[in-house]
This record gives C-alpha cells, sequence and structure tokens, in this order.
C-alpha cells in the first residue's frame, strides 16, 4: 500500500450539476445519486418501467397472451419521455390512484392494440412493490459505494498517523498509549461491518412481487397461466427477490431491515463524528481542520474561524443519527400489518425512505470530506501521552514484576498493583516522574535494575500491537468492494 494513490473524497454533487433545491430533503440535504432515485418523477419512472417489463416478460413466457410487438411498444412508452408527469398528477387527482394514474397516462400513448394488455394479471401493489423494491437497491448500492470512500480515506489516514503517539481514553481517564491512527481502524473495521449488513439485507431483503391482490395469482389462473413462475422469472428479470407466499405485499420486516442497516450505519457514523469533534476541541486539541474552505464560526464569537468554524458537520451526523433511529422505530411499528394488507405503512415510508437516504448518503460525503481534510496536531499528541508523567506504563512494570523469568523474587499481582497504584499517585500529586519514583523504591529497584526500568516506563514505547493492528485493518479491507458480484 505505499504506492496508493489517495482517495478524494465523493463529491456530493459534480460541479457542472445544477441543484435544484426542491428534489433535496428540507431543500438542503441529498446527493445527485440519491436525487436521481427519489421523488415523484423518479418513483413514476421506476413503476412505468415495472409495467414495461412485466408485459415484456408475460409476452415472453405467453406470446398467445400479449404478442411481442405490443409488449415491446409499451416497454418502449412506458417512459417519462413519452408521459409528461403532469398528466399523471393530473389523473392522480381525478382518480385518487396513483397506479390507475400511470397506467391511464400510458395508455394514452400506445396504440389501441397494446391499451389492453397494460397492468395485465397485475394488482396496483405489483407495480408499486417491485418499484419501490429497484429504489431501494439502488439507495443501498449508493450507500454501499460512499460508504466504502469513508472507510478508505479513513484507511489512508490511519496509515499515515501510524507513528504519531496517541493517548486513549477510558471513561474520560488517560488509559495506554497508542498511535493516532489507532482509533480510527477501529472505526474503520465498524464501517466494514456495517457493509456487511448491507450486503446481507441487498441480497435478503430487496423483494418485488407479481402475485395479485392477495398473493395468490388469481388473475394468473383466469388467464390459465402459473402465476407463481410468472413472479419468479419476473423479479430475476429485475435483479430483485420476492416471496413464495406473500400477502397483498411481502412483509414489511423486510423494509424493516432496510432501515435497520441505514440506523446502524448512522450510529457508527455518530461514532466517529463524535471522536472528531472531541478531538478537536481545544481541550483536546488533536487534530486540526485543514481544509482549505474556510467557514465563519459564529457571528458572535469571530475567534472561531482560527479554528475552521463551529463542528457543523460533526453535529449533522449526530442529528442524521437521531432521525435514522426515528425512521427505524417507525418501520418497526409499520410490521404490524392486518393479513392481507392496509396502507398505514404506505405513506410514512414515502417519506422516511426518501427523506432518510437522501440525509444518510449526504452525511456520509460530508464526513468522508471532513476526515480528508482531517490533520494532526503531533506536538499536543506528544503532549497529552508525556503529560501523566508515564504512570500510563504502570500496567506493563507489573507484568515484569509478576513474571518470574524477569525477576528471581516475584510479586503476586495484588502485591505489584497495591504498591504501583501508591507510586503513581505520588508520581501524580507531586507531578514526579513515575520513573523516578519507582527508582527510589527498594521493593521495585531490588528486583528491577535501571536500565530495564528506563525501558519499561517509557510511555512512547508502551503502544501495544498498535501499529500491527492498523497495518492488519489496512490490508483486509482498503479498496474492497461490497456488492461487486
Amino acid at each position: 500500500m505505499d504506492s496508493i494513490i489517495k482517495t478524494k473524497p465523493k463529491q456530493r454533487f459534480p460541479d457542472w450539476y445544477k441543484i435544484a433545491p426542491n428534489d433535496l430533503t428540507a431543500r438542503r440535504y441529498g446527493t445527485k445519486e440519491t436525487v436521481d432515485i427519489w421523488g415523484a418523477e423518479k418513483t413514476y419512472e421506476y413503476s412505468l418501467r415495472v409495467q414495461g417489463e412485466s408485459s415484456l416478460v408475460l409476452s415472453e413466457l405467453h406470446p398467445d397472451i400479449v404478442p411481442p410487438e405490443l409488449a415491446r411498444e409499451i416497454s418502449e412508452k412506458a417512459s417519462l419521455e413519452y408521459i409528461n408527469s403532469n398528466r399523471i398528477r393530473q389523473l392522480e387527482e381525478e382518480k385518487g390512484h396513483d397506479v390507475v394514474a400511470i397506467n391511464l397516462a400510458l395508455g394514452e400513448v400506445v396504440g389501441q392494440p397494446a391499451k389492453a394488455h397494460i397492468n395485465k394479471a397485475k394488482t396496483s401493489a405489483d407495480t408499486t412493490q417491485p418499484a419501490k423494491a429497484l429504489q431501494l437497491k439502488e439507495s443501498l448500492e449508493v450507500i454501499a459505494d460512499s460508504t466504502e470512500n469513508l472507510r478508505d480515506i479513513l484507511i489512508e489516514k490511519s496509515l499515515e498517523w501510524i507513528n504519531i503517539p496517541h493517548m486513549d481514553n477510558t471513561h474520560l481517564y488517560d488509559a495506554l498509549p497508542t498511535v493516532l491512527g489507532r482509533p480510527l481502524s477501529h472505526y474503520v473495521e465498524m464501517l466494514q461491518s456495517n457493509l456487511i449488513f448491507i450486503k446481507f439485507v441487498y441480497e435478503n431483503s430487496i423483494m418485488g412481487k407479481w402475485a395479485d391482490a392477495t398473493g395468490n395469482h388469481h388473475s394468473a389462473v383466469a388467464l390459465g397461466i402459473d402465476g407463481m413462475k410468472l413472479q419468479e422469472k419476473f423479479c430475476e428479470k429485475l435483479g430483485i427477490g420476492f416471496m413464495d407466499a406473500p400477502a397483498q405485499i411481502p412483509g414489511l420486516e423486510f423494509e424493516m431491515d432496510i432501515f435497520y442497516v441505514m440506523a446502524r450505519l448512522g450510529e457508527t457514523m455518530n461514532n466517529i463524528a463524535k471522536y472528531i469533534a472531541w478531538g478537536k476541541s481545544d481541550d483536546v486539541n488533536i487534530f486540526l481542520d485543514a481544509n482549505p474552505k474556510k467557514r465563519k464560526g459564529s457571528s458572535a464569537m469571530p475567534h472561531k474561524d482560527a479554528k475552521g468554524g463551529n463542528p457543523t458537520k460533526e453535529e449533522q451526523n449526530m442529528s442524521n443519527r437521531n432521525y435514522l433511529a426515528g425512521n427505524l422505530m417507525t418501520a418497526i411499528m409499520n410490521c404490524e400489518i392486518p393479513y392481507a394488507r392496509n396502507l398505514a405503512a404506505s405513506s410514512n415510508f414515502r417519506i422516511n425512505a426518501e427523506d432518510g437516504f437522501k440525509f444518510l448518503d449526504h452525511n456520509i460525503r460530508e464526513l468522508a470530506n471532513l476526515s480528508y481534510y482531517l490533520g494532526a496536531n503531533e506536538e499536543r499528541c506528544r503532549e497529552r501521552v508525556e503529560r501523566s508523567f508515564g504512570i500510563t506504563t504502570s500496567q506493563w512494570v507489573l507484568t515484569y514484576l509478576t513474571d518470574q523469568r524477569r525477576v528471581t523474587s516475584v510479586m503476586t499481582r495484588k502485591q505489584g498493583d497495591e504498591i504501583l497504584g501508591e507510586l503513581a499517585i505520588s508520581a501524580w500529586k507531586n507531578k514526579t516522574q513515575f520513573l523516578d519514583v519507582l527508582l527510589e523504591n527498594e521493593e521495585i529497584t531490588s528486583r528491577l535494575n535501571k536500565d530495564i526500568l528506563v525501558q519499561i516506563t517509557d510511555a512512547f514505547e508502551y503502544r501495544g500491537q498498535s501499529k500491527e493492528i492498523v497495518q492488519l485493518v489496512a490490508g483486509k479491507y482498503y479498496k474492497k468492494k461490497t456488492l461487486e458480484g
């Protein structure tokens, strides 16, 4: 990995792209890829695509029912290139039903012989469910790609910082020395675990359907065909899954899976964002904002300009986490649905899926951008290791004192722990180097000579296998694709 080309953060929108605020969640949040999937026009496009594909599949299996030339006509015209979206809206307003409006609008642009084959052997859910499945599938592809980008940036940063000393904290106290890149390896591995869940859901929970009003293929039987085979062929062609025994729609536990992986990823991003914000804070100050784009800090506190402004990207990620957790709870409650269906879950899904994916992908990319430009305050990193006077090496000393290979008169762990605890308190209170306190104690010096004590109280050398872990994680996950194949 010595010759790697530095990974650039993915842009939310290309420079050439003209952003339409109304396409963004709250007119602020989104990326080109999510805008290309979600929204009223895009949902129409997916539904029309499903109608076209269903005609082709039915014709392929049963050309005597739908002649191939008519299926091709329906497929070709099932597009907003031929149908005005405003016409669909007008018809929906008149009829009070979205799929009826789509089918009527499609019927207006095909010839008379083809009209009879639009929506054949289908109920409305046989259009909306596969269309929704395609949107979810493509959205997960976008999220996986953005997450991989963030992961690879953090891997590169972990390697860049592999030789910078760092003091880990537990319970807000100095704990044990490590290297600055090591915490990032933890977050890299958690991002990778999210990618594993995304892949599982992508392969197992994206559910389409073509099974009629209650999932029993009544219309197919009326046509004298095997609806189960029809559904299998159709979903296979679209690259989505299906249930053998759906109701009017597949069980909504599958949709809950989608919101779970989003919320889980949001939790990891929240932890990364909080860690960066903590590291940039004045009391910690181990991270520097090296982004060339300067931001205003506060209208009332101009001095914040010197620090790159408030941690807005970090805090947006924290906010995103809260929002996604709420969406998950809604998705869990949606699972309670009477057999074979009602519409209790339909409206909130449309809102939460669109806004959720736009808000999530926006924040993944913002976090990647933040991480890319994150710098290290090496002087401050050394200060944080030095400030505890070496007492954070007490575990190293304890290990030697209780190791028969190191000393001839072995201490019990309890004895060593009590002595070293007292000596560490003395060093801390008197602001004295731990080494100097140890050298004044006969219980210690009778067992370990000065050269050994100098070595094992060097906090800059007591870092466990931090570097090896950084290298291992980088080697396992760098540039690894999640959804290929």
